[in-house]
């Protein structure tokens, strides 16, 4: 650990300038659709929130994935939603788990190089949430 991960984590909303990628936020986009491993789950419209810091120096450090939303995917025309076992219940749970811990994995492994926050024109660590979509059918 280096001493910058002693000083304060500034929220968004706190900082003069919000980080930023170098080549647009199409690149963290493209990067998890290109690495992320979707289990074998179907049907699903998926939302997988995750945070990070963003350090001065532009690396991401502290990276989280805290909440997993799951709603049952229906096409158009369907109003009926199955009713599930508890082992399917359980094993869903656990997928679900997977997909967080994979969430953590790919963000973990993207090692573009952020344009910091910046307060008071210096560059701050700041929190950054950045939530992850699915829709599986």
């Amino acid at each position: 650990m280096c001493a910058q991960n002693d000083a304060k984590v500034f929220r968004s909303t706190e900082v003069d300038a919000k980080p930023t990628l170098t080549d647009g936020m199409y690149t963290l986009t493209m990067f998890i659709s290109e690495n992320f491993r979707i289990p074998d789950i179907r049907n699903k419209k998926i939302r997988i929130f995750t945070s990070f810091i963003i350090e001065p120096d532009g690396t991401m450090t502290d990276e989280k994935a805290f909440h997993i939303d799951v709603r049952e995917y229906l096409p158009t025309g369907a109003d009926v939603v199955p009713i599930k076992t508890e082992e399917e219940k359980a094993a869903e749970a656990k997928l679900m788990q997977e997909m967080k811990a994979e969430a953590v994995r790919v963000l973990t492994a993207f090692n573009e190089k952020w344009l910091p926050a910046v307060t008071d024109g210096k560059p701050v660590r700041c929190l950054y949430n950045y939530p992850i979509n699915f829709q599986i059918e």
